[in-house]
């Protein structure tokens, strides 16, 4: 299985349309699929995206009881009712729906994070401050497994 990789900013024009990095597009591609699914991230301010197979794979997964004890489908629940279908056009672009837009912050720029499964996409300086603050977790992290923690 390919995997998302890496990070990539692309333009977003004025109707909502931004060009999928073409490596993520080769991913989605690859499956036979000419569309991506796109949801707002549960967990962060940014919006998320997959292949179709993705969401399938969550629906497999769900048991056929939804009773409200099923706690680990909760985020699946979510992702399922929030989640778009969204096709290519001819240039790789999908149109980025305004709600999805407005929870990521988004405007002019997209930064599109390779995630493995799945991909992120964020606004440019959100993802700086996102990332300096796991780097300095990452480094706390290390300084006490390390035993330098002071503690």
């Amino acid at each position: 299985m390919k995997a998302f990789i890496g990070t990539f900013v692309n333009k977003i024009d004025a109707k909502g349309r931004v060009s999928v990095p073409a490596p993520f597009r080769a991913v989605v591609q690859a499956k036979g699929m000419n569309a991506v699914a796109l949801y707002p991230s549960p967990t962060e301010a940014c919006a998320e995206g997959c292949g179709m197979d993705r969401i399938d794979t969550l629906v497999d997964a769900m048991p056929d009881d939804f009773s409200p004890i099923a706690r680990n489908n909760d985020m699946a629940e979510i992702i399922l009712a929030s989640a778009r279908e969204t096709p290519f056009d001819a240039d790789g672009r999908v149109v980025l729906p305004e709600d999805f837009i407005a929870h990521a912050g988004l405007s002019e720029r997209a930064a599109f994070v390779g995630k493995g499964r799945v991909f992120q996409i964020w606004d440019p300086d959100k993802l700086a401050e996102s990332h300096a603050a796991l780097k300095q977790r990452i480094a706390a992290q290390r300084k006490a497994a390390s035993g330098k923690g002071g503690a």
